[in-house]
This record gives C-alpha cells, structure tokens and sequence, in this order.
C-alpha cells in the first residue's frame, strides 16, 4: 500500500481517510487482511494505538473487520462510497483526561456518598458480576458506576467535565474500541476487581485508598489500551 506520512499530532480520523482512500482505490481486496498494525504505523509514521483507532473507525463505517489477535480485514462494499465518524476527540485521549479527574472525583465521592448512591453502587456491582460471569460488558453498566461517583463528589464542575467524557465516551468508534479490549477475558476480569476496589474504598471513607484505587484501575485500561493486539 501506497500510504503518504502523516505528523504524530494528525488526528486518527485523518489516518482512517488515507487508509479508505487505498482500499477503495484496490490497494487490498475485499476479503484480504490489511498490512499489520506495525507495518501500517511504521509507514505513516504514527504510533501503533493511533492506527488502531483509525482501524476501528474504519470498522464503524463498515470497510474493515477488525479481529483481535489477528488483524483489519477489507469488507466487500456494494457501493464505492465510504463516510467516516466524525467525532472531536480520541478514545484514548478521553483515558488520558479521565485518569486526571476521576481520581480526585473518587477521593472526593468517599467523602461526601449517601446512602442512595452506596446502594446504587452495590447494585451496578452486582450487575457487573454477572455480565462479566456471562463472559460481556455493558458500556451502560460501567457509565452508571463511574457517574454515580461523578454524583457523589460534591463538586458541580467536576462532574459536569466527567459527564461530557462520558458522552465523548458514548461515541460508536470509543464504545467499538472497548468492546475489543474487553473481548480478553483476562481484561474483564481485571476491570470487575478494578470495580470493586474502588467501591470498597469509596464506600469505607478512604480518600487515598479511593484516589489509588481509581488510578490504578484507569492506568490499567489505558495499558491495555496501548498494548498490541496483532
């Protein structure tokens, strides 16, 4: 593939347009895998997870499938046309700011929950085992705890900015994105235990234990983020 390189700072949707231009183009048939992950960074000279997120914005628009653990497959199209998302921010860039505030909405939620919220929160919980024992995820689910601390920090700013993560959140390429992350049982797992240390220090009144335990678990979505799936 033909593919013109592109600074570190172009937005993924700009990648995705390069990358739709040589498949509508023949570059790779309908059927075909597309250059791996590394290959394709390497060439438009980008790291590997801004390639991802053009891949699955391709995937959203219907021109690829991706297979975690494999690679992007071109689709067959009945049509030559192609409309990517147009969407204002990054899934990973979203991760980077939330690891900034939802630490500090956590210290601040142990400190201020009511007994509403405690309850709310015991029973997103439960939902969470059994989807994750149902081996899925639920972007509601996982919305509804992270929110209900947002609620519960006593801060009306700071969880007006958590709310509009959460509906940057809501975009189909950031939702399509955590849907193959979580594919990995293994990751599920680790989210669920995530979960419920957060909540178990939040709901005790442990304001460090409560910021420590919601870095640790945004830092591990953001290292299974950034890590290869190919």
């Amino acid at each position: 593939m033909k593919l013109q390189a592109v600074s570190n700072r172009k937005l993924y949707i700009q990648i995705a347009d390069q990358i739709r231009d040589q498949i509508l183009q023949g570059a790779v048939e309908p059927g075909r895998q597309l250059p791996s992950e590394r290959d394709l960074a390497t060439d438009l000279g980008v790291s590997r997870p801004t390639v991802r997120e053009a891949l699955i914005a391709l995937e959203v628009a219907g021109l690829v499938e991706v297979r975690v653990g494999v690679g992007a497959f071109v689709k067959r199209r009945e049509d030559g046309r192609l409309t990517l998302p147009e969407l204002s921010s990054s899934p990973l860039e979203v991760t980077a700011v939330r690891r900034l505030l939802e630490p500090e909405a956590a210290a601040l939620a142990s400190q201020n929950i009511s007994p509403e919220s405690t309850a709310r929160l015991a029973e997103t919980l439960r939902k969470m085992r059994a989807e994750t024992a149902a081996g899925q995820w639920s972007f509601d689910t996982d919305r509804i705890l992270h929110m209900t601390l947002a609620d519960a920090c006593g801060n009306a700013v700071l969880r007006e900015l958590l709310d509009g993560l959460w509906k940057a959140r809501g975009d189909e390429v950031d939702t399509r994105f955590h849907q193959h992350l979580l594919e990995v049982g293994e990751v599920r797992a680790d989210i669920l235990a995530d979960h419920e240390a957060i909540v178990a220090a939040v709901v005790s009144g442990n304001a460090e234990a409560a910021r420590t335990a919601m870095a640790r678990h945004l830092q591990f979505v953001s290292d299974a983020m950034l890590q290869a799936w190919e």
